[in-house]
């Protein structure tokens, strides 16, 4: 449902009204259709070398010696040495990524051993060891950050495996009629190694942040989280404010069974088969839908004014978040942490796109029928919206509910849809698709024309380009289905997403390749040119991955 509940129904068939009693049928019938179906800073400039993560500071005698270099395939460039201290930060950099990269090793008078190791009451912050080693005392605990420890050296199944984040741009931006370049970094350099994914991603994130979903607020300073049956119970404190929340897990395994699982956002999406454990993720306990920016949830109690922009589905992504901690905790649900899904339908579709897109632990995001606010490109929905299309776009979006955060909304409230300055976002969805990477996601549509279903395509195409460059564009999947009832699932779409969860959830052999589907009849523009939305390259990169989940 793209709405919040209590919308009227009404027959898809008569809904060819005009504008504002076009707009509020449209959105009724799309509710009942849901509710029947579901029942960077410095550390990322390029070549900087940015401050790498902080181990354990090795003791006097543990200087690293001239083998310490860190980095493969060349990334770290000429300053990425461990310095003659022995510390595993400063001077020990891996060049955009800002860490101490995984191929990376130190003398072998200054080994870093096990510094930052996670462990279940780590705080976060790496002591000093003896004996030049960093050992166990420099231990950092996903418990108390999320999964973004600092005295973890290397990437990998963190919530950011870029750190520090950028701060967030200035926005609105300059006029930009065309895409933005999803290549691009903020120096104005454009991405040439496969390696330097993860900070340019962290970029795009603060974009997508700034421009539209608002600010996602950091881990709570303290996460404990206690398993009671299949009842999990969350505790949480930031600063002297404290919180809490329940989920229950279905069909959960024993401790190491190693089962993957599915995030439900409101318990809607695709479905998935019983050998994979499910979660509900209750939107409204982090965040509720109104028109209220900032609004009542559990996020603006622990973080106060300092959420003041973030929308609702930033909110949620961040409950997802918070989720994903507790399992890291609890080995006895029989989770595995690193075989992670998340999925939604309608509003929630626009919610488990953010889920996937900003946490870099969901191993698979599959969203569907999200519209505007999932995949669907701001500009292409304008464009159709001009030219006389019913279609959800930012002008309705932001009087209709709170999803995106305070500084979208600020942008076009009060505009009409044939003035909306779209032109002036410095970013558009095709983002949030790319930023799953090197993550898997697949994009479930439906040819309805609310929902937009060529500016839905196009973002996944266009956020593609990005996992092409990367060698992997089959970890990108793109389906709009012939118009079918709203968040029910055609038969159509099965075999794509069957053959998405075998190989990204459930580790089997499977076919991923060209899931490539438009059919987009009630559309104005009836298919993408991309010719007309695009006119930056998809670049060739050179070396590989610093960090690749399915490798």
């Amino acid at each position: 449902m793209l709405d919040a509940p209590g919308s009227s129904s009404s027959d898809p068939q008569v809904e060819h009204k005009t504008d504002d009693a076009l707009s509020a049928s449209r959105r009724g019938f799309l509710q009942i259709g849901a509710l029947v179906a579901t029942g960077i800073a410095g550390a990322c400039a390029p070549g900087a070398g940015g401050a790498g993560a902080t181990g354990g500071t090795t003791g006097a005698g543990g200087t690293t010696g001239g083998a310490g270099t860190t980095g493969a395939a060349g990334t770290t460039g000429g300053a990425g040495t461990t310095g003659a201290a022995g510390t595993t930060g400063g001077a020990g950099t891996t060049g955009l990524g800002g860490t101490t990269g995984l191929a990376g090793t130190t003398g072998a008078a200054g080994t870093t051993g096990a510094a930052g190791t996670t462990g279940a009451g780590g705080t976060g912050t790496a002591g000093t060891s003896p004996g030049g080693t960093s050992g166990a005392a420099g231990t950092t605990g996903r418990a108390g950050t999320g999964g973004q420890d600092a005295g973890v050296s290397g990437m990998g199944w963190k919530e950011n495996n870029c750190l520090p984040l950028p701060a967030l741009p200035s926005v609105p931006g300059p006029s930009l009629a065309k895409l933005p370049d999803p290549f691009k970094l903020k120096s104005g350099m454009r991405l040439s190694s496969k390696a330097d994914w993860e900070c340019l991603r962290a970029e795009l994130s603060a974009a997508l942040q700034a421009a539209v979903y608002g600010p996602k607020m950091p881990p709570p300073d303290e996460l404990t989280a206690t398993l009671s049956g299949s009842m999990v119970t969350v505790n949480m404190k930031v600063g002297s404010k404290t919180g809490s929340f329940t989920f229950t897990i279905s069909g959960g395994g024993s401790a190491g069974a190693g089962k993957a699982c599915v995030i439900k956002c409101d318990g809607s999406g695709v479905p998935f088969p019983s050998s994979v454990a499910s979660i509900s993720l209750t939107t409204s306990t982090f965040a509720a839908q109104n028109k209220m920016i900032p609004t009542t949830g559990l996020v603006t109690t622990l973080y106060g004014s300092a959420a003041a922009k973030a929308g609702s589905n930033i909110c949620w992504a961040w409950g997802a978040s918070r989720i994903i901690d507790a399992i890291e905790q609890l080995p006895a649900t029989g989770i595995d942490p690193k075989k992670i899904a998340v999925t939604g339908c309608s509003y929630a579709g626009k919610g488990a796109l953010a889920m996937g897109a900003f946490d870099e632990r969901v191993a698979l995001t599959v969203m569907q029928e999200g519209g505007s606010g999932g995949s669907a490109l701001w500009r292409v929905s304008t464009a159709e919206a001009k030219m006389g299309q019913s279609i959800q776009e930012a002008t309705e979006i932001v009087g209709e509910q709170n999803w995106e955060g305070a500084d979208f909304k600020a942008l076009f409230s009060g505009q009409s849809k044939t003035n909306a300055p779209v032109d002036k976002l410095i970013v558009d969805q095709h983002f949030a698709v790319a930023i799953c990477a090197p993550r898997a996601i697949l994009l479930i549509e439906n040819d309805i024309d609310w929902l937009g279903p060529v500016a839905a395509y196009g973002g996944g195409v266009a956020g593609r380009t990005v996992y092409e460059a990367l060698g992997i564009k089959d970890r990108c999947g793109v389906s709009v289905a012939a118009n079918h009832g709203h968040c029910s699932f055609p038969s159509s779409q099965q075999a794509a997403l069957t053959a998405f969860i075998n190989r990204f959830l459930l580790g089997m052999s499977a076919n991923t390749a060209n899931v490539d589907q438009l059919s987009a009849t009630n559309s104005k523009l009836k298919t993408f040119n991309t010719a007309d939305w695009i006119d930056w390259t998809t670049p060739t990169l050179s070396g590989n991955l610093s960090w690749d989940p399915f490798a």
